[in-house]
């Protein structure tokens, strides 16, 4: 490798470490993030985990960039694979979770929109679901649309919804 190539592959390399820098610093403000349930089930080492609870701590800017600039090289000296697995599976919990609330709203909106049509389609995906107590949560619902009140029987609904995707 000539001279010239050599200077490139530092430049490059300068960059490159700047950037992984900068990443690892993105990672450790979505650690931060994390609800404390989802930190602590992080792997972490004692370090590591002592500059996430000083970081939370924190309240003024650049105390916090500090802060996580500290954190960006402790990541640099630690293996982050398994951080970035762990990230990755919370996410994951996160996003069917979402999914999970989603498809209950898609059920409750279609049970008080389109009626007897709905409730055959809901009784097929939710076979333990009481026809009656459905029929007239779904009675209340529109009712309540139809006269603008509020969507108390909708959420009632949700609710029932919510009771049965958890039992099945």
């Amino acid at each position: 490798m000539n001279e010239e190539e050599a200077r490139a592959a530092e430049l490059v390399s300068k960059t490159q470490i700047k950037k992984d820098a900068e990443d690892l610093v993105s990672l450790g403000k979505k650690i931060a993030d994390l609800s404390q349930d989802q930190f602590e089930a992080m792997p972490l080492g004692d370090d590591l985990r002592q500059a996430f609870i000083v970081a939370r701590k924190l309240s003024k800017g650049g105390a916090i960039k500090r802060q996580f600039k500290y954190i960006g090289k402790l990541l640099r000296s630690t293996d982050v694979t398994l951080i970035n697995e762990s990230m990755e599976r919370q996410l994951d919990k996160d996003r069917a979770a979402s999914a999970r609330l989603h498809n209950m709203e898609h059920w409750r909106d279609k049970l008080v929109e389109q009626g007897d049509v709905a409730l055959s389609d809901f009784l097929l995906s939710f076979p333990n679901a009481d026809r009656q107590h459905i029929r007239q949560l779904q009675r209340k619902a529109k009712l309540e649309l139809e006269k603008e009140k509020p969507p108390a029987a909708a959420r009632k609904i949700f609710q029932y919804i919510k009771e049965l995707s958890i039992t099945d």
